[in-house]
């Protein structure tokens, strides 16, 4: 997966040029850059200016926006693959979230998770845990016969059909999209706290001297979009649809605010 990088130096340049930004925008050419686990990029624009950038980005939107592009790109493991990676990371974001609700410091949430960062079993048990603490009810879960067949794809090396891939996906996007909704309704301040754990992580690699712009954009599956989401095949087409200018190199508009 790659991430799309803007100069702002560029960027400024332009609208010095062009005065008041037009109603349709003004096009600005892009950087790709693959992405990272840690979301901080270091690259150069095609006149030279050094770009330093934060993605402002939970690991599971961009799990999930790799498990479609895999998919779209026929790479049907690997999108199994990457859907299972991000459901799971998404229980570590609702963890975060539901331990800052309850008022433990973001250092101790570091220190707790450490112990349990390689067991997703046990992860899964503490968010099950955490979220009937906080719901008086046990939270909605995969089927078992997604987990099954997630299983049998990851260990057993089964190669699933584009069905059979599209609906795990869309399995795992209709829980993402249901929990997210309820953290929104009932823990939105303590998630967007729990939102800046990635963004330190990723500040805390800045050289001495150093700065960096934050940035983002929407991914299919997102804590900053609350449009109603697309049906999964909508979204799919959107993300192929990107993929394609990408690939081709187009420039992008920048709109006025």
């Amino acid at each position: 997966m790659l991430m799309p990088v803007m100069c702002t130096q560029c960027a400024e340049d332009l609208i010095a040029n062009v005065g008041t930004i037009p109603t349709d925008g003004i096009p600005m050419e892009m950087r790709v850059v693959p992405v990272q686990t840690v979301g901080l990029y270091r690259t150069n624009c095609n006149r030279g200016h050094e770009i330093v950038m934060v993605a402002d980005f939970q690991h599971f939107e961009l799990l999930f926006e790799s498990a479609i592009e895999a998919f779209v790109d026929t790479y049907f493991r690997e999108s199994v693959s990457s859907f299972a990676a991000a459901l799971e990371r998404f229980y570590e974001f609702a963890i975060q979230t539901l331990l800052v609700d309850r008022k433990v410091a973001i250092e101790t949430i570091r220190a707790m998770w450490k112990p349990v960062s390689n067991q997703s079993e046990r992860q899964l048990g503490m968010f099950i845990g955490l979220y009937t603490a906080a719901h008086g009810r046990p939270p909605t879960l995969l089927p078992d016969n997604r987990i099954s067949f997630r299983n049998n794809v990851i260990h057993k090396g089964h190669f699933p059909t584009p069905q059979e891939t599209f609906d795990f996906g869309n399995s795992v996007y209709e829980l993402l999209n249901l929990s997210l909704k309820e953290l929104r309704e009932n823990f939105e301040e303590a998630m967007q706290t729990a939102r800046s754990i990635a963004r330190q992580a990723a500040f805390a690699q800045l050289k001495d001297g150093e700065s960096a712009i934050t940035f983002g954009m929407g991914t299919t599956v997102s804590l900053t979009v609350l449009d109603e989401p697309p049906p999964m095949a909508d979204a799919i087409n959107a993300v192929a649809a990107r993929l394609r200018r990408q690939r081709n190199q187009e420039s992008v508009p920048m709109e006025r605010a």
